[in-house]
């Protein structure tokens, strides 16, 4: 027997996981489990490595997230209940994607990413609707309207939590009643103990605190782990137990699996004409080239012209050539310099011609298939070097040529490296001695690192981390031997994301829209896909790298 653990974090749900997404699905395979979820808070950042690491351990994918709920938009009001939304199809996949999207807009976005009750009420029966946590609005409210509105009702299997035990039973009350299923959520934050006493140090450095988090296990459970916390919280009948267990295998059963579209996504600028467009633009170009003096009048670049051409329209780049060429020609225009050439594009007399480049590949007798060539298997991108300081103008024009839809940066996740982990391990363990001592003192015997002089003697003040961290860059090994309370927790810390951010030079433009089709946020009036770069060149996307 065995369950699918749908609600569930990894570090992703920033500062409040340091659990990676492939500790989770190599979990999933060595107990069986055929399916599994990722509901990160208010995000789907790098589903398409996830998917792509399910797959190929073979668990179903499926798509989900823990969004936050809002009362009303206007006045804004903090109350950000939790939901789970799983997408149960293609369809679903992408209203699911919009409404992160829209969760993330500035009329939308109050502490958290959120959508509004009624926003809510109106999501499609393409995604599964399931209550989530005790920070639900259905344990929150208590508002039996709210009820119908879910596909399952969330029960958790907390033993140590009295307002769980209650909210259990009340949904018990309300699956009768409403003939809504009861399902089995376990709110995983943690692989294991270990990673879970991390989290708490990683919480406490990061200066978050929740309330009676004691009362709570939030590690991955086998089955029979999990059955046997429901049997010993002591709310549920055996029958209500398995039911709702099983309730996760036959919610799994009903998302429809989906596969990724790899093909080249280049651009079009003007359709169907594209081509016409781009073979006049060449043409006379070199015309004009030929007339003021910088070429001589040569068969050998008709020759060129015509075989690059070929290979560019049988990769469906004619439209990003074009733009390419617009693009370049736009920044001359308008007072941008540009670098003259950068990487393998110096093989494309193409380029030349037509000013994407200012280098003669028959001068400099560079190759073309270097650039490109008919059997490539990965898309194709060129660089180009702008000026720091006129980038964003760049920028701006290549979202106002394909549209803010078809246009995002790219995701860019800040993660936690040495130096830094020591720094974070330090903060933590400080800030937990400070509050409690004995509550710390019991923490750090359960990790087997306490020290009797940590009662009175406090080893974490910023000198003495600022220390260690001199040690450690001269000699870690020794260093690691030196403070075992610290180092403790640094290999379950260390690379550990802490923050997203945008990549530095790269943008999107796409054929296809993208909030829908990848997921896409906002943040500080930048649109920003959910997959990272890595992602990007998994399906194709096309890339334009504004370099300095």
């Amino acid at each position: 027997m065995n369950y699918v653990v749908y609600h569930l974090h990894t570090e992703l749900s920033l500062t409040d996981s340091c659990t990676n997404y492939k500790l989770y699905v190599d979990k999933a395979k060595e107990l069986g489990q055929t399916a599994l979820c990722f509901s990160e808070h208010g995000n789907i950042f790098n589903w398409i490595e996830k998917k792509m690491y399910c797959e190929v351990n073979g668990i179903k994918y499926l798509h989900g997230i823990e969004i936050y709920l809002t009362e009303q938009l206007e006045p804004k009001k903090r109350d950000n209940y939790h939901t789970i939304l799983i997408a149960k199809n293609q369809d679903g996949f992408k209203e699911l994607n919009t409404l992160i999207d829209l969760s993330t807009q500035e009329d939308h976005f109050y502490y958290k990413p959120r959508i509004s009750f009624d926003e809510f009420k109106n999501i499609s029966d393409n995604v599964i609707k399931i209550s989530a946590c005790l920070a639900s609005p259905l344990n929150v409210l208590r508002d039996e309207a709210m009820v119908s509105l879910y596909d399952y009702l969330e029960v958790q299997p907390h033993i140590y939590s009295e307002e769980q035990k209650e909210y259990n039973k009340w949904l018990s009350k309300m699956s009768v009643k409403y003939n809504i299923p009861l399902i089995a959520g376990t709110d995983t934050h943690s692989l294991d103990g270990y990673k879970a006493r991390c989290r708490s140090v990683l919480q406490k450095g990061k200066n978050i605190k929740f309330e009676n988090e004691d009362d709570f296990d939030l590690t991955y459970k086998s089955y029979t782990e999990l059955y046997e916390m429901f049997v010993r919280q002591g709310v549920l009948s055996e029958s209500e137990i398995l039911s709702a267990i099983d309730n996760t295998n036959k919610m799994a059963v009903t998302v429809e699996s989906f596969e990724l579209d790899t093909s080249f996504k280049y651009p079009y600028l003007y359709g169907d004409d594209d081509e016409v467009i781009f073979k006049k633009r060449i043409n006379q170009m070199y015309k004009d080239k030929v007339k003021n003096g910088v070429i001589k009048k040569n068969p050998e670049y008709i020759t060129r012209v015509q075989e690059e051409f070929r290979v560019f329209k049988k990769l469906g780049m004619i439209g990003f050539m074009l733009f390419m060429s617009e693009l370049i020609c736009w920044c001359w225009d308008h007072g941008i310099p540009v670098g003259p050439c950068r990487g393998s594009v110096g093989g494309s007399v193409i380029a030349y011609l037509t000013d994407i480049i200012d280098v003669d590949p028959i001068i400099w007798n560079t190759v073309f298939s270097r650039f490109c060539n008919e059997d490539r298997k990965e898309i194709g991108d060129i660089d180009v070097d702008i000026a720091p300081s006129q980038r964003q103008l760049v920028y701006d024009h290549i979202i106002d040529r394909f549209g803010t839809d078809k246009t995002a940066y790219i995701l860019a996740i800040g993660t936690v490296a040495d130096k830094g982990t020591i720094d974070l391990i330090g903060r933590g363990l400080n800030t937990y001695r400070k509050d409690d001592l004995p509550k710390f003192k019991n923490f750090m015997q359960q990790c087997g690192i306490w020290e009797d002089s940590f009662e009175t003697e406090n080893p974490y003040t910023l000198s003495a981390i600022a220390q260690l961290k001199k040690d450690f860059e001269s000699n870690p090994e020794k260093a690691m031997a030196s403070r075992p309370d610290i180092f403790y927790f640094f290999d379950g810390l260390v690379n550990t994301a802490v923050s997203q951010s945008m990549h530095p030079a790269g943008i999107i433009a796409s054929p296809v829209t993208l909030p829908d089709n990848y997921g896409t946020f906002w943040n500080k009036g930048n649109r920003i896909l959910s997959i990272n770069m890595e992602e990007v060149h998994e399906v194709s996307l096309v890339k334009y790298d504004i370099l300095g």
